[in-house]
């Protein structure tokens, strides 16, 4: 299966897509220091931010045009060749007799209660684990650090039943076995996986700038700059002096001048990052919290580091440089607390979802899955939102693991790239 297939969405259907977002670099950030992580894979930031436009989409989440999968013309085979291709990545195991037999009977009429189904199995909490620590690079143990906490909430999350966004939400971390534990940071508070050492220490950098930029790009799929008017810039004259030049005579930092970062177009960037980097200014580069950071640049020490193995703010004035209040999307943060709550009710927060649940699911790079259709990620979260509300009424929440991995698997826009046009075939 390839992941290509997946990028091509909009050429292979052109009667429902326009087209797909383009790739455009990264904007350069400064953060040049080399982070610690104890997984075996590693991520990059594409650039382009996901759109969150529902256009098209009925209250259902299915857009007024979109075919059941019985209508689609795929045969038993078809089915199997999809399902069999995707089962390891969900339930970590290949297509059972009984599974077998219910494709043969059914045909593509089988594929939805088969996926159902697996969301429900034990195997599935673990998936939900992988795909975590695959995006945050963060699993197993080091120097007696738990780089599982993040993977453990994840699995929890998913074998609960509980939505996704307690991944930035919850209150609490969670031990091998299950149980609600204590965060590991010494934090007087928990904001899910931002609240443990494994994420700050997979994304430990100078001015707490990879740990702002993972933040923001994996559970909202953007990247700065960001539209201003989502993510206003905090004003110029209240930022250090390298952070407020937007041309080459602005910048009179030495450093900056000289090749760190943006250099001649700081402000773009970091007018948008000092907000969000503000969050983590009591956090160590051991992912430790010390309530008397301060915020301020060790003269002894290279450019965005603190004393005592802190980061350095973005702010200029003392004050403001030790305080963690901030601002994300223009709502006023007193913590990373808050500062997850609002990730979790912005509009971009579930069409990432499900691109990250695309990405893992079919074995795309960061930078493939950018080049998802931002309209068929809006389907996705409409349709996660209607099986949320329907499954669990009243006490729906917010679409959970399950619901993000049976919609985004058993959409025909997705089975039409993965196993290609029924009508295509001989």
């Amino acid at each position: 299966m390839s992941a290509a297939r997946l990028i091509a969405l909009a050429a292979l259907v052109p009667a429902c897509y326009a087209g797909a977002v383009a790739e455009t670099p990264e904007a350069s950030t400064g953060d040049a220091t080399t982070t610690t992580s104890s997984s075996t894979s590693t991520n990059t930031d594409p650039d382009p931010q996901a759109s969150t436009s529902t256009t098209g989409a009925t209250t259902d989440g299915a857009s007024d045009d979109e075919p059941d999968l019985s209508e689609l013309g795929y045969s038993a085979d078809d089915a199997r060749e999809y399902l069999a291709s995707i089962a390891p990545m969900v339930v970590g195991r290949l297509l059972s007799p009984d599974e077998d037999n219910l494709i043969h009977h059914f045909g593509a009429d089988a594929i939805v209660p088969i996926v159902e189904a697996w969301v429900s199995e034990p195997a599935f909490a673990d998936s939900a684990r992988a795909m975590l620590q695959v995006k945050l690079a963060a699993s197993g143990s080091k120097d007696g650090i738990d780089f599982e906490l993040p993977g453990n909430l994840a699995a929890h999350l998913a074998r609960s039943d509980r939505p996704y966004s307690e991944l930035l939400t919850a209150p609490y971390c969670v031990d091998p076995g299950g149980a609600e534990i204590p965060c590991d940071t010494g934090a007087p508070y928990a904001a899910g996986v931002l609240t443990t050492r494994a994420y700050l220490i997979a994304n430990a950098s100078r001015f707490n700038l990879r740990r702002a930029r993972r933040m923001m790009f994996i559970f909202t799929c953007s990247t700065y700059p960001m539209d201003p008017a989502v993510q206003p810039r905090i004003a110029k004259d209240t930022l250090i002096p390298m952070f407020r030049a937007m041309t080459k005579e602005e910048q009179t930092v030495p450093e900056a001048a000289n090749g760190f970062g943006n250099g001649s177009a700081c402000y773009s960037c970091h007018g948008q990052f000092s907000a969000h980097a503000q969050l983590f200014v009591r956090f160590s580069q051991d992912g430790l919290y010390h309530p008397e950071a301060t915020g301020l640049q060790d003269p002894e020490n290279e450019l965005g580091r603190s004393i005592n193995g802190l980061y350095t703010s973005h702010f200029v004035d003392p004050g403001a440089a030790s305080l963690e209040i901030s601002q994300v999307y223009n709502q006023l943060v007193d913590s990373l607390v808050d500062a997850g709550r609002v990730l979790a009710e912005s509009p971009p927060f579930y069409p990432c979802a499900a691109r990250n649940v695309l990405e893992y699911s079919f074995g795309m790079s960061e930078a493939e899955a950018v080049d998802i259709d931002p309209k068929l990620l809006a389907e996705l979260t409409a349709r996660a939102h209607a099986r949320d509300l329907r499954l669990r009424g009243d006490a729906a929440a917010g679409p959970t693991f399950g619901d993000l991995f049976v919609v985004a698997l058993t959409h025909p826009r997705v089975l039409q790239v993965v196993i290609g046009l029924p009508e295509s075939k001989p």
